[in-house]
């Protein structure tokens, strides 16, 4: 499906058709970190180049396997060299080591989002087109003398600090822990009322759901054993069930482990729920009232922002009110969630479908 932009002469006003993919919504969703590469070659030069490439290629391969659930893995799309390159905006070297015939790297591969999603359009994999809204994530530790969240030991919370922004869809929030938080998510409040607590931080960071995840190791200072679970929820539906992480390695790797999983956990789920096949194409009708022109900017924008609309087309434009087709892939309720997580309104109206900016956040 091609994704070309168009515009719309109405009524004398120049008005943008609306396609295509936006930009991504955090800082690097198309990005993957950590890529272990160890290449020798003829010479150092050499096995520097052969490792780039075998970097691009693998990230590109995990993060076709990101954008899906497991069960679609079979019936990705194989890569090569010349289609992962083709897809490359930039690449980073995070960790390396040369000698004189081998190259051993750790390496950092960004993708591009509309052109990763166009490789996978007719192979029938559904996938992730529009990104999770933010997620306040708070890194609760129970070592046996009670909930703590900042005045504790700090290894759980400095494990989600460094793999917060990793290979994840998600758009994790981490609070500050200053006064504010200590009051809001100090351990007595989290003890008495998680969710009160959780609904106050939510509002506070400004983030779409929050969740607290706990966890109860068998030692703080060299963890083999990490039981986790999540110890309460607001605004982000997860039922995400008790795990445990056991493992042998150094006491920040085994940290590291226990947040990655739960990372991937809830990432899991809200795949589960927000997955569109390209196949899915539908239209609907709706009308946007229009108080002024920033309504109208900010509708526009909103829906610019959400990658599962694929077309928008203006039949008729006033001052008080637009008249829009939708065309997009995925069900009206996943349209609905994208909508809402940039500010948008989606609601069944007696004759079409309303959509119209909500109180509390800004389209786009």
């Amino acid at each position: 499906m091609a994704l070309a932009k168009r515009t719309l002469a109405l009524s004398g006003l120049l008005l943008a058709t609306i396609a295509g993919v936006a930009g991504p919504a955090l800082a690097d969703p198309y990005t993957v970190n950590g890529i272990a590469v160890d290449v020798t070659a003829e010479n150092a030069v050499l096995a520097r180049e052969t490792a780039v490439t075998d970097a691009q290629v693998m990230g590109l391969k995990e993060l076709l396997e990101r954008l899906t659930l497991p069960s679609h893995y079979g019936r990705l799309p194989a890569v090569g060299s010349e289609t992962a390159a083709g897809l490359v905006t930039s690449y980073q070297v995070e960790e390396e080591n040369v000698a004189a015939t081998r190259y051993v790297a750790e390496m950092a591969v960004t993708y591009d989002a509309q052109g990763v999603q166009n490789i996978l359009e007719g192979t029938g994999v559904p996938i992730v087109v529009d990104l999770p809204p933010p997620l306040l994530v708070v890194p609760a530790l129970d070592a046996g003398g009670g909930l703590s969240v900042f005045d504790g030991a700090p290894e759980w919370r400095d494990a989600w600090a460094r793999e917060a922004g990793r290979n994840s869809l998600l758009d994790i929030v981490l609070p500050l822990g200053d006064l504010t938080d200590l009051r809001t998510l100090g351990s007595q409040s989290l003890t008495a009322a998680p969710e009160t607590s959780l609904a106050d931080a939510n509002l506070r960071y400004g983030t779409e759901g929050a969740v607290m995840v706990t966890a109860t190791p068998d030692s703080v200072e060299a963890p083999t054993r990490i039981d986790v679970q999540l110890g309460g929820a607001a605004g982000w539906t997860s039922t995400m069930s008790p795990l445990t992480i056991a493992m042998e390695g150094e006491p920040e790797e085994v940290w590291a482990a226990a947040a990655r999983r739960v990372m991937g956990e809830l990432e899991a789920e809200w795949k589960a729920e927000n997955l569109v096949a390209f196949d899915s194409l539908a239209r609907l009708e709706v009308e946007a009232p229009l108080g002024g022109l920033d309504d109208w900017a900010a509708i526009r924008s909103g829906l610019e922002a959400v990658s599962a609309i694929r077309r928008v087309d203006v039949t008729a434009f006033s001052q008080a009110e637009a008249e829009l087709v939708l065309n997009y892939i995925g069900n009206v309720d996943q349209l609905q969630r994208a909508l809402a997580a940039r500010g948008l309104g989606l609601s069944e109206g007696a004759e079409r479908w309303r959509l119209q900016r909500t109180a509390g956040r800004n389209a786009g």
